[in-house]
């Protein structure tokens, strides 16, 4: 009698010539602790004893289904076979040479138990000798470091990283396969079928999630079909051209991908070039494949170039929120999100704190528009901003430190800014806002407040001195990157500084025209990455002047504005635990001479 608390899963393994591996491949699925499942074995006309040893062993197993073709029909076809054969709600293609860990399909499931809007949930997997001996974790780009549900656009990565889904790990809702398109054609031509199946699923919106221990191991051997001879040759490069080619006009791969062309040219062009060092530093292709990638490239580079502010009122602004401080701050920077006038965006919180506040982000009213991954222990704050970019579907970008909060029309003065002059980048003012060390209040009172705070083109043009421009001011176009960069993840401080300095130099900000923008500073700087991070302040200081060198007067303002820095962190005991002194504290990291301090309560 079938348990409805665990519904079927069909382990599907195509096999052809693999006597050596096959009856590991079935063992290791029968051993599952997930109790209710089926094996079925298509045999592709082996000429082994495969075929034979399967009957053997397996003949009289019920759990255990057993198919040979009359001939062999390639591996695309078997694959449809297999499909045909299953019963499971559930489905994985388990290659023979590969095996699974007993808790394998169990983790897998829970995954949809836990969600059931998911289509695919995969993990991933130990590489293995051809003995079977693991000896190594799969890491590739494409990967990312922790689970996650549903947090970023696998089609971007598909086409931006390399192999990120590993078909082999993956276990899918069997009708999500069964619908028309996804599967497709096996008659295409291309060795990588299975890859250009992932394509489909993350074309086509379904809901992903990844689990980042491994439970599966995949066997590197000389004789594996996408191993060594399958990259060496260069069919890998040609089947992703292929994909490249054949999506690229699809309105909605458009779309997602608008911006990012550039980073699927520098793929091209980085597989490419790696192809010569399998082969002896000799490549694999000749003169006209050669032509169609430097095509496909310039191609690509010149969509990128094209750029349509006009687009941005019907855009998504994604915002990253890098969150390693108390989850009240972090509560309060989400409501501010939550009372947006421009209702058109997402959130992506990075949590990297001592305290994981996943359910806490749940409860919020923001959750239905948050991706979230939890990061074990704590980045920087570059690196978690790095993570979060990996994790954005808007098409702008905006960033958000927890400490700080928006005005309600930021966004939507943001997009007014940017469709206005055409500009890929707008900058609201900032305000300081000072308040009390964090005690039991959730919403401490202000004590003050400093306005403005940078924002102005004179501050614009400081940045080459100081920072004269806080992150959570800027909304850019997230094709950006792919000519800046991203965040620099090695210093423990000033990421933003030097994100934004870099920005400044590449294109004009659009000015937003309004203070929308509160930034907070606590006494003593309690609880902030700030103050744990000026015993290192100056040492990052002299590095981002050294990365970003200028000329004579730039130089010379530099040594004063350090030597203003220098004598602020010398009495920073004193003037952090008082109102005045902190706004002067941090006038004086923001190169700006003390304002007077307000003592009215922020919007």
């Amino acid at each position: 009698m079938t348990d409805e608390r665990y519904p079927l899963i069909s382990v599907l393994i195509p096999n052809y010539n693999y006597i050596k591996y096959v009856a590991v491949a079935v063992d290791s699925a029968l051993a599952q602790t997930y109790p209710n499942i089926e094996v079925v074995v298509s045999d592709n006309c082996s000429t082994d004893g495969a075929w034979e040893l399967l009957n053997e062993r397996y003949g009289a197993d019920p759990r255990v289904r057993l198919h040979q073709n009359e001939r062999n029909i390639g591996m695309a076809r078997n694959f449809d076979v297999l499909m045909e054969l299953a019963r499971g709600r559930y489905v994985m293609c388990l290659s023979s040479d590969d095996f699974l860990l007993p808790p394998h399909l169990a983790r897998l499931e829970e995954g949809f138990r836990r969600d059931p809007q998911l289509d695919v949930v995969y993990c991933n997997a130990y590489f293995a000798h051809d003995d079977g001996t693991v000896y190594a974790i799969r890491a590739l780009p494409g990967q990312f470091p922790v689970d996650f549900v549903d947090a970023r656009d696998e089609l971007v990565e598909e086409f931006t990283t390399v192999c990120p889904v590993c078909f082999p790990c993956a276990l899918f809702k069997r009708d999500v396969l069964l619908e028309p398109g996804i599967c497709g054609d096996p008659g295409n031509g291309q060795d990588a079928r299975d890859w250009e199946l992932i394509i489909r699923l993350a074309l086509a919106g379904k809901r992903f999630a990844y689990i980042a221990q491994p439970s599966m191991a995949i066997r590197l051997h000389a004789d594996q079909f996408s191993g060594d001879a399958y990259h060496r040759s260069g069919r890998n490069v040609l089947d992703f051209a292929s994909y490249v080619e054949r999506y690229a006009g699809d309105p909605e791969f458009m779309r997602r991908m608008r911006g990012r062309e550039r980073g699927v040219a520098r793929l091209i062009g980085a597989m490419v070039a790696q192809a010569p060092a399998m082969n002896d530093g000799q490549t694999p292709f000749d003169a006209a494949q050669l032509a169609r990638f430097a095509a496909l490239e310039e191609r690509l580079n010149a969509r990128c170039a094209v750029y349509e502010p006009a687009r941005v009122r019907e855009s998504r602004v994604s915002v990253v929120v890098q969150s390693a401080g108390p989850p009240q701050t972090l509560l309060r920077a989400l409501d501010s999100l939550v009372a947006q006038s421009w209702t058109n965006w997402e959130a992506v919180v990075v949590d990297h704190g001592p305290i994981p506040v996943d359910a806490l982000v749940r409860a919020h009213p923001a959750w239905e528009r948050v991706s979230y991954a939890r990061l074990p222990v704590q980045h920087t704050a570059g690196a978690a901003r790095n993570l979060g970019l990996r994790m954005i579907r808007g098409e702008y970008v905006a960033f958000l430190d927890p400490d700080n909060r928006f005005t309600p029309e930021h966004l939507q003065r943001a997009v007014d800014a940017i469709a206005r002059t055409g500009a890929m980048a707008s900058l609201a003012q900032a305000r300081l806002v000072l308040e009390p060390a964090l005690g039991s209040a959730i919403i401490p009172e202000p004590l003050g407040v400093v306005e403005p705070l940078g924002g102005s083109e004179d501050d614009v043009s400081r940045l080459e001195i100081a920072q004269t421009v806080a992150l959570d001011a800027v909304v850019l176009y997230r094709g950006l990157f792919d000519t800046i960069g991203a965040f620099n993840d090695t210093v423990p401080s000033l990421d933003d500084w030097d994100f934004t300095l870099r920005l400044a130099r590449a294109v004009r900000f659009a000015p937003a025209g309004a203070i929308t923008v509160d930034v907070v500073a606590r006494l003593g700087l309690t609880a902030q990455r700030l103050g744990g991070a000026l015993p290192n302040y100056l040492a990052v200081l002299d590095a981002l002047y050294a990365a970003h060198p200028g000329d004579a007067r730039v130089a010379d303002e530099r040594a004063r504005h350090r030597a203003a820095v220098a004598g602020a962190l010398g009495a920073a005991a004193d003037w952090l635990r008082e109102p005045h002194g902190l706004a002067a504290f941090m006038e004086a990291l923001a190169g700006r001479r003390p304002a007077s301090l307000r003592r009215t309560q922020p919007a």
